[in-house]
């Protein structure tokens, strides 16, 4: 009996598979699991560290650390895509089943997301079944570059820039706390700049070639914690959704020199209050744009 119903499972799962497949070519969806490896090659792989057998949540197993010819046996919801996969699937269905004590699977864990090295057909099977979670053995990756849950192509660009200036200014190893995450790409460009503009005067300051790795740290210490503090006491990450507290560094240091040419009172706080002001008074110019067409769409209407 459980063998002819791991059997339909299958076919049903199968069937799941095909038509998320058709819906992934209309809109261009990834079709098989994702690899690990280019969320290593962007982040930058650090090192490993084994985290002993761990009860993990299968919704939070994202992707596959095999070989190209095992993550295309199973679609990104671990859906079986090959009919050879059969025989397996269901033999793993009846044990689970019955309650047969199976192996754990073996995982990578990034961030707080797993990549599958051993055991994806355990992992789809269970999924099928509706469990929760699952035994594994976990392997802890570490990245140079956090990752957040979304891993398209466009944030893999901005953790692969970010680990580039990590390894330039080493801020992972001198600063560990220091998290410098920009939404928009050639931003940390701007931030060296600015790091190496500090280096060459504290240089000057200090009589003596300054390495880059101790301009970095100085630099935190100095220039990017303050601005980060301002934009805490007047919560413009609050105001600004969407906008990374490094992003925001990079426009108030722009509005800080602005500021300082034209004469004004600068530092932090005036260069936060000037972005505020300025993004209240281009808010209000899109609204009354947008108004604008309205009233004279309803003017035109009136008889």
């Amino acid at each position: 009996m459980e063998r002819i119903r791991a059997l339909e499972d299958f076919d049903a799962a199968r069937f799941r598979a095909f038509r998320r497949t058709v819906g992934s070519i209309l809109t261009r969806r990834a079709r098989s699991l994702q690899s690990i490896e280019p969320v290593l090659e962007a982040a930058g792989l650090e090192g490993r560290a084994y985290g002993g057998i761990q009860e993990i949540p299968l919704d939070r197993i994202v992707g596959s650390a095999a070989p190209a010819s095992k993550t295309g046996d199973f679609d990104p919801a671990f859906l079986p895509v090959n009919r050879r996969l059969r025989d397996r699937w269901t033999r793993i269905y009846q044990a689970m089943v019955e309650g047969d004590e199976l192996p754990p699977i073996d995982v990578y864990k990034v961030g707080d997301d797993y990549y599958v090295i051993d055991g994806h057909h355990r992992v789809s099977v269970a999924r099928s079944l509706g469990r929760a979670t699952i035994n594994a053995r976990v392997v802890e990756v570490k990245t140079r570059a956090p990752l957040g849950r979304k891993r398209d192509a466009g944030a893999l660009l901005r953790a692969a820039e970010y680990a580039a200036f990590l390894e330039t200014t080493q801020l992972h190893r001198t600063r560990p706390d220091a998290r410098l995450e920009c939404s928009r790409l050639g931003r940390y460009d701007e931030i060296l700049k600015h790091i190496l503009g500090h280096g060459y005067f504290l240089g000057l300051e200090l009589g003596r070639a300054v390495p880059l790795p101790e301009a970095a740290a100085s630099w935190y210490d100095h220039v990017y914690k303050p601005v980060a503090e301002a934009i805490r006491k007047h919560h413009v990450l609050e105001q600004l959704p969407g906008w990374t507290e490094a992003d925001l560094y990079v426009e108030i240091t722009h509005r800080w020199l602005k500021l300082s040419q034209v004469g004004e009172a600068a530092g932090p706080d005036p260069a936060v209050l000037a972005l505020l002001e300025e993004h209240a008074s281009n808010w209000w110019r899109r609204r009354h744009a947008i108004q604008i067409p309205d009233r004279r769409s309803k003017d035109r209407a009136e008889p």
